[in-house]
């Protein structure tokens, strides 16, 4: 059923290209002798497997018999791209988790400098910031306890703790 869905949803992306391969086919399926029957684009939206394409076995080479074909060999073949693409969301992941954790980090360093200042200049803006900044410290913190989960996995290969934002390494000479 899945596979009949995809099919479905990549002829209709390709159905101008389809209609027009459709025509020519029945164009030049009637000039043979005998000729070959018509296909119709609703023959076309229920075919499942390549193996029920039943024009590709008049055509020069038969592919019923190439690898790709084999529906273990797509399967197979699926499943590495699928590898391949775990596999980079993966490094993207390890550096998302140290960009996050350095993005609390720089805020929580911030909002409390920011408190401060407005504590002495602006006691009652600042007893609201620092009311506000104690829920988001909550949800932070939260954050934090699931990025020190997912640092402490075996598999982890990222960078643990803290980073330092590219910005600020200009600004003060730092790099990683």
């Amino acid at each position: 059923y899945k596979l009949r869905q995809q099919l479905g949803k990549a002829l209709q992306r390709r159905s101008d290209a389809i209609r027009n391969a459709i025509n020519r086919y029945n164009t030049q399926a009637a000039a043979l002798n005998p000729p070959h029957s018509k296909i119709s684009w609703k023959d076309i939206a229920d075919y499942g497997f390549v193996a029920e394409f039943d024009l590709l076995r008049y055509s020069r080479n038969d592919i019923r018999s190439s690898a790709w074909s084999k529906p273990g060999h797509r399967e197979a073949t699926t499943k590495f791209f699928k590898l391949c693409r775990a596999r980079e969301e993966i490094t993207r992941l390890n550096v998302e988790v140290r960009r996050l954790r350095t993005a609390i980090h720089d805020e929580e360093r911030h909002m409390l400098t920011v408190i401060q200042k407005l504590q002495v200049s602006d006691p009652h803006l600042g007893c609201e910031l620092q009311r506000q900044h104690r829920s988001r410290a909550a949800i932070n913190a939260m954050h934090c306890y699931r990025l020190n989960r997912i640092e402490s996995l075996t598999g982890f290969s990222g960078v643990r703790g803290v980073g330092v934002r590219a910005d600020r390494a200009a600004v003060h000479g730092m790099f990683e």
